[in-house]
């Protein structure tokens, strides 16, 4: 009664068996004649079939199973290797039957191999991740490094470059001075019964002129040698702007005058900045004199103030030769070279404008030029504000 029932639910039940065991995807079906002809396969069978289909059965192979002596129908059940020996193969739990000479494959996916596939797939995966974060980190560490070394870079060449500045200026610029001074003191020690008061009175004023920028390099060099050996720092304090501007108009003024040149200052007394005073003093120093050695007589000099929000900004402004557009890019960077002669052929270093930059920059301030030939240059530069009064 029971096979009955069976055969009855098959047969009624028939198109719907044939379809899915054709269209399955899990369950794969192969029959071969006795020649070795494939006679039937289904969609997943097919997949593993190149070519001569015989020949996909790897292990075992055709021929093996046709040679096998039994006389049972299931000659062959277990894992069957199907596919391709130099490229894709797949093993398939499979049952292999043999009736009147003819092979019949049903094989499938087994559920125990599908768990041990997954976990290896998982631990791949868990591995190709743990590698992928080794390398990552490598990367970032590489990175890291490279970037160190490129800061290290930039810093050997900085360094490498203010070598050479202080080179630079000590065997040229400071000698020059030292020359007119050795030279006019040996022309007066020589003819002075011979000369004119006028005469030497000129003599000495070219002195005191080269004294006096020999002086100034000497100071700006070295604070500028204390700077970069970490050794200066600002002593910040409440300072009255408007006392600094004119006791660096009043050092200023002789230069000036000498030059015929109009030196004016404009500021409130009230505003007072949190500086260091003498870093702020020796920046407007160096701003001044740069714009009365780059004006020609008759032209204007003007110190001012404003406030610029959290900032007092200070301006040193004239009418002079004005700088090319092509160096304005690195007016304040050691190896930029733009120094030039003055209106009257005084000479320059840059380190003023260098020295400038490390102050105000280490006061919590910037700075910065606009400049057109010919027309001038407007030198401007923030310093905290204090407070007011």
């Amino acid at each position: 009664m029971a096979d009955e029932t069976i055969l009855t639910i098959l047969a009624e039940w028939k198109d719907e068996f044939d379809l899915t065991l054709t269209k399955n995807n899990s369950i794969g079906i192969a029959l071969f004649s006795p020649g070795r002809e494939l006679l039937f396969a289904n969609t997943f069978m097919k997949s593993f079939f190149n070519g001569h289909a015989h020949k996909c059965l790897l292990n075992p192979s055709f021929d093996n199973l046709t040679k096998k002596e039994t006389d049972k129908i299931l000659i062959f059940e277990g894992y069957l290797t199907l596919g391709d020996y130099s490229s894709v193969n797949t093993s398939l739990w499979s049952q292999v039957y043999r009736k009147n000479g003819k092979l019949l494959i049903i094989g499938g996916i087994d559920a125990q191999q599908c768990i041990k596939q997954n976990k290896k797939l998982h631990q791949l995966n868990r591995e190709i991740t743990d590698l992928q974060r080794e390398v990552m980190q490598k990367k970032n560490s590489l990175e890291d490094t490279l970037e160190q070394l490129n800061a290290k870079n930039a810093q050997l060449k900085e360094l490498n470059a203010t070598k050479d500045k202080f080179f630079s200026i000590i065997g040229h610029d400071l000698k020059n001075p030292f020359n007119s001074l050795l030279g006019m003191s040996e022309l007066l020690i020589s003819n002075a019964d011979k000369y004119s008061p006028e005469k030497i009175s000129f003599f000495a004023q070219q002195m005191h002129s080269s004294s006096k920028n020999a002086y100034n390099l000497l100071e700006n060099l070295l604070e500028w040698a204390r700077i970069q050996k970490g050794e200066l720092e600002p002593n910040l304090e409440n300072v009255h702007a408007g006392e600094v501007i004119h006791e660096v108009k009043k050092l200023n003024q002789p230069a000036a005058d000498s030059k015929n040149i109009s030196l004016q200052t404009i500021s409130d007394e009230n505003y007072t900045v949190i500086a260091d005073r003498e870093m702020l003093k020796t920046t407007l120093r160096n701003l001044v004199s740069n714009a009365l050695k780059y004006t020609s007589s008759q032209g204007m000099v003007v110190v001012y103030t404003q406030e610029n929000e959290k900032h007092l900004q200070f301006t040193v402004s004239d009418d002079g030769m004005g700088i090319p557009t092509e160096y304005l890019d690195r007016l304040f960077e050691i190896d930029g070279k733009q120094s030039r002669e003055g209106t009257e052929n005084e000479r320059g270093t840059g380190l003023g404008l260098i020295l400038s930059k490390e102050f105000v920059e280490k006061q919590g301030g910037k700075i910065w030029v606009e400049s057109e030939q010919e027309k001038g240059s407007n030198f401007h530069f923030t310093i905290p504000l204090g407070k007011k009064g």
